[in-house]
């Protein structure tokens, strides 16, 4: 049986950046190849700042629509 997908917290991604010293954090998650589903993907990120949250955040969406392909119906 596979674990279930669960939506990354904002809360890991600030973890990381704490521990690991970073103002910006993207974690990008992937499930594949399950037949039949659950299959997909997942973008979380973190900015230490206001400023920093907000280029974290058009970093996610950059990488979401135009490398990983989603649409603005399920890129939210």
């Amino acid at each position: 049986m596979t674990t279930p997908t669960k939506p990354i917290p904002v809360s890991a991604a600030e973890r990381i950046a704490k521990f690991y010293g970073y103002d910006q954090v993207v974690i990008i998650a992937r499930r594949v190849g399950e037949d039949p589903e659950p299959n997909g993907e997942h973008v979380t990120t973190y900015g230490r700042t206001k400023e920093h949250c907000s280029v974290a955040a058009r970093i996610g969406d950059f990488l979401k629509f135009k490398v990983m392909g989603w649409t603005k119906e399920n890129g939210v």
